[in-house]
Protein backbone atom coordinates (compact mmCIF):
# COMPACT_ATOMS: atom_id res chain seq x y z
CA UNK A 1 0.00 0.00 0.00
CA UNK A 2 1.45 2.87 -1.12
CA UNK A 3 1.11 6.26 1.11
CA UNK A 4 1.54 10.34 0.73
CA UNK A 5 4.01 10.61 -0.71
CA UNK A 6 6.45 13.48 -2.42
CA UNK A 7 9.36 12.87 -4.32
CA UNK A 8 11.82 14.71 -6.25
CA UNK A 9 14.63 14.40 -8.23
CA UNK A 10 18.10 17.25 -7.52
CA UNK A 11 17.55 18.65 -10.64
CA UNK A 12 16.53 22.22 -10.47
CA UNK A 13 12.89 22.21 -11.86
CA UNK A 14 9.99 19.96 -10.46
CA UNK A 15 9.41 17.52 -13.65
CA UNK A 16 9.70 14.42 -11.46
CA UNK A 17 7.55 15.27 -8.71
CA UNK A 18 4.59 13.07 -7.80
CA UNK A 19 2.31 13.83 -5.29
CA UNK A 20 -0.41 11.31 -3.84
CA UNK A 21 -2.93 12.79 -1.25
CA UNK A 22 -4.91 10.63 0.77
CA UNK A 23 -7.67 10.81 3.10
CA UNK A 24 -6.96 11.36 6.85
CA UNK A 25 -7.41 7.94 8.56
CA UNK A 26 -9.89 7.85 12.06
CA UNK A 27 -8.28 5.18 13.93
CA UNK A 28 -10.20 3.72 16.88
CA UNK A 29 -8.28 1.38 19.20
CA UNK A 30 -7.53 1.05 22.50
CA UNK A 31 -9.47 3.83 23.93
CA UNK A 32 -8.19 6.35 21.67
CA UNK A 33 -9.85 7.90 19.08
CA UNK A 34 -7.11 9.67 16.61
CA UNK A 35 -7.07 11.24 13.20
CA UNK A 36 -4.57 11.38 11.24
CA UNK A 37 -1.91 10.76 13.59
CA UNK A 38 -2.57 13.70 15.79
CA UNK A 39 -3.39 13.49 19.82
CA UNK A 40 -6.56 12.38 20.06
CA UNK A 41 -9.00 12.18 22.63
CA UNK A 42 -10.21 9.38 25.01
CA UNK A 43 -12.81 7.33 23.69
CA UNK A 44 -12.58 3.94 26.40
CA UNK A 45 -16.26 4.53 27.85
CA UNK A 46 -17.93 5.40 24.46
CA UNK A 47 -16.57 1.54 23.03
CA UNK A 48 -17.65 0.11 26.27
CA UNK A 49 -21.15 1.25 25.56
CA UNK A 50 -21.11 0.88 22.36
CA UNK A 51 -24.22 -1.66 22.12
CA UNK A 52 -26.42 0.68 24.55
CA UNK A 53 -28.40 3.43 23.26
CA UNK A 54 -27.33 5.94 26.02
CA UNK A 55 -23.95 6.94 27.24
CA UNK A 56 -23.02 8.52 30.87
CA UNK A 57 -20.67 11.43 30.08
CA UNK A 58 -19.93 13.83 32.46
CA UNK A 59 -22.47 12.58 34.91
CA UNK A 60 -25.38 13.44 32.37
CA UNK A 61 -27.16 10.67 29.42
CA UNK A 62 -26.11 11.19 25.95
CA UNK A 63 -26.99 9.30 23.29
CA UNK A 64 -24.64 7.05 21.67
CA UNK A 65 -24.63 8.39 18.57
CA UNK A 66 -24.69 11.94 19.40
CA UNK A 67 -21.39 11.04 21.93
CA UNK A 68 -19.28 9.78 19.15
CA UNK A 69 -20.49 13.10 16.92
CA UNK A 70 -18.60 15.18 19.62
CA UNK A 71 -15.92 12.87 19.46
CA UNK A 72 -15.39 13.02 15.92
CA UNK A 73 -15.92 16.80 16.05
CA UNK A 74 -13.46 17.28 18.76
CA UNK A 75 -10.46 15.37 17.39
CA UNK A 76 -11.76 16.48 13.06
CA UNK A 77 -11.67 20.27 14.02
CA UNK A 78 -13.80 23.30 12.08
CA UNK A 79 -12.08 22.39 8.75
CA UNK A 80 -13.30 19.13 7.20
CA UNK A 81 -11.04 17.26 4.70
CA UNK A 82 -12.07 15.71 1.62
CA UNK A 83 -12.20 11.95 2.79
CA UNK A 84 -12.48 10.55 6.10
CA UNK A 85 -11.01 6.78 6.53
CA UNK A 86 -12.09 5.08 9.67
CA UNK A 87 -10.77 1.86 10.85
CA UNK A 88 -12.99 0.70 13.47
CA UNK A 89 -11.98 -2.63 15.94
CA UNK A 90 -12.40 -5.32 13.93
CA UNK A 91 -14.54 -7.28 16.13
CA UNK A 92 -17.18 -5.27 15.17
CA UNK A 93 -19.84 -6.01 13.48
CA UNK A 94 -22.35 -3.54 10.49
CA UNK A 95 -24.21 -2.29 13.57
CA UNK A 96 -21.66 -1.16 16.08
CA UNK A 97 -19.47 -0.05 13.30
CA UNK A 98 -22.38 2.01 11.69
CA UNK A 99 -22.85 3.51 14.88
CA UNK A 100 -19.18 5.30 14.29
CA UNK A 101 -19.76 6.21 10.73
CA UNK A 102 -22.71 7.93 11.18
CA UNK A 103 -21.39 9.67 14.23
CA UNK A 104 -18.49 10.80 11.40
CA UNK A 105 -21.45 11.80 8.77
CA UNK A 106 -23.35 13.85 11.61
CA UNK A 107 -20.15 15.79 11.55
CA UNK A 108 -20.19 16.63 8.29
CA UNK A 109 -23.64 16.82 8.05
CA UNK A 110 -23.92 19.72 10.35
CA UNK A 111 -20.73 21.55 8.75
CA UNK A 112 -22.53 20.99 5.39
CA UNK A 113 -19.32 19.69 4.14
CA UNK A 114 -18.81 17.61 0.99
CA UNK A 115 -16.38 14.64 2.75
CA UNK A 116 -17.27 11.01 2.08
CA UNK A 117 -16.72 8.61 4.47
CA UNK A 118 -15.08 5.32 4.19
CA UNK A 119 -14.75 2.57 6.81
CA UNK A 120 -12.36 -0.66 7.26
CA UNK A 121 -12.14 -3.28 10.05
CA UNK A 122 -9.15 -1.93 11.53
CA UNK A 123 -7.12 -5.57 10.80
CA UNK A 124 -7.23 -5.09 7.22
CA UNK A 125 -5.55 -2.04 6.95
CA UNK A 126 -2.95 -3.01 9.37
CA UNK A 127 -2.61 -5.88 6.81
CA UNK A 128 -2.80 -3.11 3.48
CA UNK A 129 -0.46 -0.98 5.19
CA UNK A 130 2.34 -3.35 6.49
CA UNK A 131 2.84 -5.89 3.67
CA UNK A 132 4.05 -5.82 0.40
CA UNK A 133 1.90 -5.93 -2.38
CA UNK A 134 2.58 -9.89 -3.11
CA UNK A 135 1.40 -11.30 0.58
CA UNK A 136 -1.74 -12.97 0.73
CA UNK A 137 -2.20 -14.27 4.02
CA UNK A 138 -1.69 -13.01 7.47
CA UNK A 139 -2.69 -12.69 11.34
CA UNK A 140 -3.15 -9.52 12.83
CA UNK A 141 -2.96 -9.81 17.06
CA UNK A 142 -4.55 -7.63 18.72
CA UNK A 143 -3.31 -7.54 22.22
CA UNK A 144 -5.90 -6.37 25.31
CA UNK A 145 -6.23 -6.58 28.97
CA UNK A 146 -6.47 -10.78 29.47
CA UNK A 147 -7.47 -11.27 25.88
CA UNK A 148 -6.22 -11.71 22.46
CA UNK A 149 -8.09 -11.43 19.41
CA UNK A 150 -6.20 -13.13 16.64
CA UNK A 151 -7.57 -12.40 13.22
CA UNK A 152 -6.74 -14.55 10.19
CA UNK A 153 -6.69 -11.69 7.07
CA UNK A 154 -6.81 -12.91 3.37
CA UNK A 155 -6.49 -11.19 -0.02
CA UNK A 156 -7.76 -11.66 -3.48
CA UNK A 157 -8.48 -9.46 -6.23
CA UNK A 158 -10.48 -6.94 -4.17
CA UNK A 159 -8.64 -6.77 -1.35
CA UNK A 160 -7.55 -7.60 2.40
CA UNK A 161 -10.54 -9.31 3.68
CA UNK A 162 -10.69 -10.68 7.67
CA UNK A 163 -11.15 -14.56 6.68
CA UNK A 164 -12.05 -15.65 10.52
CA UNK A 165 -11.63 -14.15 13.84
CA UNK A 166 -10.47 -15.80 17.25
CA UNK A 167 -10.92 -14.31 20.74
CA UNK A 168 -8.91 -16.07 22.92
CA UNK A 169 -9.49 -15.39 26.96
CA UNK A 170 -6.04 -17.10 27.73
CA UNK A 171 -3.78 -15.30 25.60
CA UNK A 172 -0.99 -17.36 26.84
CA UNK A 173 -1.47 -21.04 25.75
CA UNK A 174 1.06 -21.86 23.26
CA UNK A 175 -0.65 -24.53 22.28
CA UNK A 176 -3.87 -22.65 21.23
CA UNK A 177 -2.10 -20.10 18.86
CA UNK A 178 -0.15 -22.83 17.29
CA UNK A 179 -3.38 -24.13 16.07
CA UNK A 180 -4.57 -20.53 14.65
CA UNK A 181 -1.40 -20.24 12.86
CA UNK A 182 -0.55 -22.62 9.81
CA UNK A 183 2.19 -22.79 7.52
CA UNK A 184 0.69 -20.75 5.09
CA UNK A 185 0.47 -17.72 6.80
CA UNK A 186 3.05 -15.42 5.98
CA UNK A 187 3.60 -12.74 8.13
CA UNK A 188 2.23 -12.18 11.81
CA UNK A 189 1.14 -8.55 12.78
CA UNK A 190 0.91 -7.82 16.81
CA UNK A 191 -0.95 -4.36 17.97
CA UNK A 192 -1.56 -3.41 21.35
CA UNK A 193 -1.12 -0.45 23.74
CA UNK A 194 1.03 -1.82 26.49
CA UNK A 195 4.81 -2.61 26.29
CA UNK A 196 4.99 -5.50 28.21
CA UNK A 197 1.75 -7.54 26.57
CA UNK A 198 2.90 -6.30 23.23
CA UNK A 199 6.63 -7.79 23.74
CA UNK A 200 4.53 -11.46 25.45
CA UNK A 201 2.44 -11.51 22.73
CA UNK A 202 5.05 -11.76 20.13
CA UNK A 203 7.04 -13.95 21.86
CA UNK A 204 4.57 -16.34 21.89
CA UNK A 205 3.74 -16.14 18.48
CA UNK A 206 7.35 -16.77 17.86
CA UNK A 207 7.70 -19.69 20.00
CA UNK A 208 4.37 -21.18 19.05
CA UNK A 209 3.73 -20.66 15.32
CA UNK A 210 5.82 -21.37 11.82
CA UNK A 211 5.72 -18.32 10.94
CA UNK A 212 9.33 -16.34 10.38
CA UNK A 213 8.12 -12.83 10.18
CA UNK A 214 6.40 -11.72 13.61
CA UNK A 215 6.15 -8.03 14.08
CA UNK A 216 4.80 -4.86 15.44
CA UNK A 217 2.08 -3.19 14.07
CA UNK A 218 3.13 0.57 13.50
CA UNK A 219 0.32 3.33 13.88
CA UNK A 220 2.01 5.95 12.37
CA UNK A 221 1.93 3.79 9.25
CA UNK A 222 -2.31 2.89 9.78
CA UNK A 223 -2.36 6.67 9.15
CA UNK A 224 0.04 7.57 6.26
CA UNK A 225 -0.72 4.23 3.79
CA UNK A 226 -4.38 3.84 5.27
CA UNK A 227 -6.45 6.33 3.97
CA UNK A 228 -8.36 6.36 0.36
CA UNK A 229 -6.32 7.84 -2.25
CA UNK A 230 -7.95 11.10 -3.28
CA UNK A 231 -9.17 11.82 -6.79
CA UNK A 232 -7.26 15.10 -6.78
CA UNK A 233 -4.30 13.17 -6.85
CA UNK A 234 -2.20 13.73 -9.94
CA UNK A 235 -1.03 10.90 -12.66
CA UNK A 236 2.50 9.61 -11.71
CA UNK A 237 5.00 11.06 -14.06
CA UNK A 238 7.88 9.21 -15.47
CA UNK A 239 11.50 9.71 -14.67
CA UNK A 240 13.21 12.55 -16.69
CA UNK A 241 14.77 10.65 -19.24
CA UNK A 242 17.05 13.90 -20.38
CA UNK A 243 18.75 14.20 -16.67
CA UNK A 244 22.44 12.99 -17.27
CA UNK A 245 22.39 11.55 -14.10
CA UNK A 246 19.94 9.04 -12.08
CA UNK A 247 17.58 9.44 -9.47
CA UNK A 248 18.18 10.54 -6.21
CA UNK A 249 19.92 8.04 -4.29
CA UNK A 250 18.38 9.72 -0.97
CA UNK A 251 15.30 10.09 -2.19
CA UNK A 252 15.34 6.28 -3.55
CA UNK A 253 16.65 4.97 -0.84
CA UNK A 254 16.13 7.42 2.54
CA UNK A 255 15.68 4.68 5.42
CA UNK A 256 18.55 2.39 4.18
CA UNK A 257 21.24 5.19 3.47
CA UNK A 258 20.26 6.80 7.09
CA UNK A 259 20.22 4.05 9.05
CA UNK A 260 22.97 2.36 7.19
CA UNK A 261 20.49 -0.48 6.30
CA UNK A 262 21.87 -1.82 2.98
CA UNK A 263 25.21 -1.98 4.16
CA UNK A 264 27.78 -4.80 4.29
CA UNK A 265 28.33 -6.77 7.50
CA UNK A 266 32.05 -5.99 6.98
CA UNK A 267 32.37 -3.11 4.49
CA UNK A 268 35.34 -2.79 2.07
CA UNK A 269 36.04 -0.81 -0.62
CA UNK A 270 34.27 2.76 -1.18
CA UNK A 271 30.98 3.61 -2.85
CA UNK A 272 31.58 5.39 -6.33
CA UNK A 273 28.99 7.40 -8.13
CA UNK A 274 28.27 7.57 -11.47
CA UNK A 275 25.58 8.20 -14.27
CA UNK A 276 25.62 6.41 -17.11
CA UNK A 277 22.40 4.70 -18.72
CA UNK A 278 23.47 1.36 -19.52
CA UNK A 279 21.55 -0.71 -21.78
CA UNK A 280 20.91 -4.17 -20.07
CA UNK A 281 22.28 -7.12 -22.04
CA UNK A 282 19.86 -9.57 -23.59
CA UNK A 283 20.02 -13.04 -23.48
CA UNK A 284 17.18 -15.80 -23.59
CA UNK A 285 14.32 -14.25 -21.73
CA UNK A 286 10.68 -13.79 -21.81
CA UNK A 287 10.06 -11.11 -24.57
CA UNK A 288 8.78 -8.82 -21.37
CA UNK A 289 11.73 -8.87 -19.82
CA UNK A 290 15.32 -9.22 -20.00
CA UNK A 291 18.43 -10.67 -18.46
CA UNK A 292 20.62 -7.90 -17.35
CA UNK A 293 24.22 -7.86 -16.03
CA UNK A 294 24.56 -5.47 -13.46
CA UNK A 295 28.28 -6.04 -12.33
CA UNK A 296 28.50 -9.51 -10.69
CA UNK A 297 24.76 -9.77 -10.51
CA UNK A 298 23.01 -10.69 -12.97
CA UNK A 299 19.36 -10.79 -12.87
CA UNK A 300 15.71 -10.52 -15.08
CA UNK A 301 14.33 -7.11 -15.49
CA UNK A 302 11.34 -5.82 -17.29
CA UNK A 303 12.57 -4.95 -20.60
CA UNK A 304 11.48 -1.39 -21.17
CA UNK A 305 12.19 -0.08 -17.71
CA UNK A 306 15.00 2.51 -17.77
CA UNK A 307 18.45 1.66 -16.07
CA UNK A 308 20.83 4.15 -14.39
CA UNK A 309 23.90 2.79 -12.48
CA UNK A 310 26.89 3.92 -10.31
CA UNK A 311 30.09 2.89 -12.20
CA UNK A 312 32.13 -0.45 -11.41
CA UNK A 313 34.02 -0.64 -8.12
CA UNK A 314 37.51 -2.64 -8.28
CA UNK A 315 35.57 -5.71 -7.40
CA UNK A 316 33.60 -5.76 -9.96
CA UNK A 317 30.41 -4.69 -8.67
CA UNK A 318 28.21 -2.15 -8.75
CA UNK A 319 27.33 -0.08 -6.35
CA UNK A 320 24.27 0.98 -6.39
CA UNK A 321 21.40 0.41 -9.74
CA UNK A 322 17.60 1.47 -10.49
CA UNK A 323 15.35 0.15 -12.78
CA UNK A 324 12.50 2.62 -13.29
CA UNK A 325 9.53 1.98 -15.54
CA UNK A 326 8.64 4.41 -17.92
CA UNK A 327 5.03 4.73 -17.37
CA UNK A 328 4.68 5.53 -13.24
CA UNK A 329 7.10 5.69 -10.93
CA UNK A 330 7.83 1.67 -9.77
CA UNK A 331 11.45 0.86 -9.50
CA UNK A 332 14.03 -2.51 -9.12
CA UNK A 333 16.81 -1.14 -6.91
CA UNK A 334 19.95 -3.26 -6.54
CA UNK A 335 22.53 -2.86 -4.09
CA UNK A 336 25.73 -4.30 -3.88
CA UNK A 337 28.14 -3.98 -1.16
CA UNK A 338 31.66 -6.49 -0.68
CA UNK A 339 31.56 -8.87 2.51
CA UNK A 340 33.76 -11.09 3.88
CA UNK A 341 35.05 -13.92 1.71
CA UNK A 342 33.71 -15.89 4.89
CA UNK A 343 30.04 -14.32 5.18
CA UNK A 344 27.23 -16.07 4.89
CA UNK A 345 23.34 -15.48 4.98
CA UNK A 346 23.21 -16.10 8.92
CA UNK A 347 26.19 -14.04 9.64
CA UNK A 348 25.00 -11.05 7.41
CA UNK A 349 21.33 -11.42 8.76
CA UNK A 350 22.83 -10.87 12.25
CA UNK A 351 24.87 -8.28 11.65
CA UNK A 352 22.36 -6.87 9.70
CA UNK A 353 19.50 -7.04 12.27
CA UNK A 354 22.42 -5.35 15.25
CA UNK A 355 22.79 -2.65 13.25
CA UNK A 356 18.69 -2.25 12.93
CA UNK A 357 18.63 -2.36 16.69
CA UNK A 358 21.01 0.07 17.16
CA UNK A 359 19.86 2.51 14.66
CA UNK A 360 16.59 3.34 17.05
CA UNK A 361 15.08 4.48 14.09
CA UNK A 362 11.17 3.59 12.75
CA UNK A 363 11.99 3.67 8.74
CA UNK A 364 12.61 -0.13 8.89
CA UNK A 365 10.40 -2.84 10.10
CA UNK A 366 9.11 -6.55 9.64
CA UNK A 367 12.96 -7.69 9.70
CA UNK A 368 13.19 -11.42 8.93
CA UNK A 369 16.69 -13.43 8.67
CA UNK A 370 15.07 -16.14 7.02
CA UNK A 371 12.20 -15.19 4.13
CA UNK A 372 10.73 -17.85 1.44
CA UNK A 373 10.58 -15.66 -1.37
CA UNK A 374 10.41 -16.46 -5.36
CA UNK A 375 11.51 -19.84 -4.36
CA UNK A 376 14.70 -18.86 -3.13
CA UNK A 377 15.69 -17.96 0.63
CA UNK A 378 16.52 -14.29 1.35
CA UNK A 379 16.55 -11.94 4.15
CA UNK A 380 13.65 -9.33 4.16
CA UNK A 381 12.22 -6.15 5.86
CA UNK A 382 10.36 -3.45 4.82
CA UNK A 383 11.64 0.31 4.51
CA UNK A 384 9.45 3.40 4.74
CA UNK A 385 11.35 5.93 3.27
CA UNK A 386 10.98 9.36 3.66
CA UNK A 387 8.77 9.67 0.16
CA UNK A 388 7.60 7.56 -2.22
CA UNK A 389 6.05 4.02 -1.56
CA UNK A 390 7.05 1.52 1.43
CA UNK A 391 10.23 -0.95 -0.33
CA UNK A 392 10.38 -4.10 0.37
CA UNK A 393 13.84 -5.49 0.65
CA UNK A 394 15.29 -9.21 -0.33
CA UNK A 395 19.26 -9.59 0.03
CA UNK A 396 21.19 -12.12 -0.79
CA UNK A 397 25.02 -13.62 0.22
CA UNK A 398 27.43 -15.08 -1.98
CA UNK A 399 31.15 -15.13 -3.14
CA UNK A 400 31.49 -12.20 -0.93
CA UNK A 401 28.82 -9.97 -1.94
CA UNK A 402 26.09 -8.98 -0.53
CA UNK A 403 23.26 -8.27 -2.80
CA UNK A 404 19.69 -6.15 -1.79
CA UNK A 405 16.76 -5.85 -4.26
CA UNK A 406 14.36 -2.81 -3.39
CA UNK A 407 11.29 -3.57 -5.18
CA UNK A 408 9.14 -0.18 -5.02
CA UNK A 409 5.36 -0.18 -6.15
CA UNK A 410 4.02 3.15 -7.77
CA UNK A 411 2.37 5.61 -5.60
CA UNK A 412 -0.93 4.95 -6.97
CA UNK A 413 -0.67 1.45 -6.53
CA UNK A 414 1.02 0.49 -9.21
CA UNK A 415 1.68 -3.70 -8.63
CA UNK A 416 5.39 -4.27 -8.57
CA UNK A 417 5.07 -7.99 -7.93
CA UNK A 418 5.86 -9.74 -11.10
CA UNK A 419 8.53 -7.79 -11.94
CA UNK A 420 10.03 -8.10 -8.09
CA UNK A 421 9.13 -11.77 -7.96
CA UNK A 422 11.01 -12.11 -11.43
CA UNK A 423 14.30 -10.17 -10.59
CA UNK A 424 14.81 -11.66 -7.05
CA UNK A 425 14.22 -15.29 -8.57
CA UNK A 426 16.49 -14.94 -11.10
CA UNK A 427 19.59 -13.32 -9.08
CA UNK A 428 22.90 -14.91 -9.92
CA UNK A 429 26.10 -13.58 -8.26
CA UNK A 430 29.83 -14.21 -9.95
CA UNK A 431 32.66 -15.61 -8.55
CA UNK A 432 34.88 -12.62 -7.13
CA UNK A 433 37.36 -11.56 -9.54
Amino acid sequence: MSGDAHERSENADHRDTVTVERSPVVDVAYARLEVGGRPGVRVGTLIESIDSDHVQLHGAPRGIGDAWAQAFGDVVGPHLPQSLTIAHPTTWGSRRAGIVIDGARTVVARAAAATTVHAAPRAVLVAATHLEPSARVCVVAETHDGRLDVHRITRDDDGWHVARTDVLDDPSDPAVVGELVDDTVEAILVDGDNRDRLAAAIRLFEDATPTGRVAAVERALIHRFGGEVLPSSPPPRPPDTTAARGPSRRALVVGAVAVGVVIAAVVAGTVAFGGSDDTPSVTAAPATSVRADVGRVSMVVPVDWRRTSDAVDDTGAIPFTTFAARTDDRRIIVVQNAVRIDSTPTTVATSLRNRLRQSGGDTVSEFSAVTRYADRDVISYRETPGSGAAIRWYVMVSAALQVSVGCQPGTRGESVDDACAAAVGSVTIAPLR
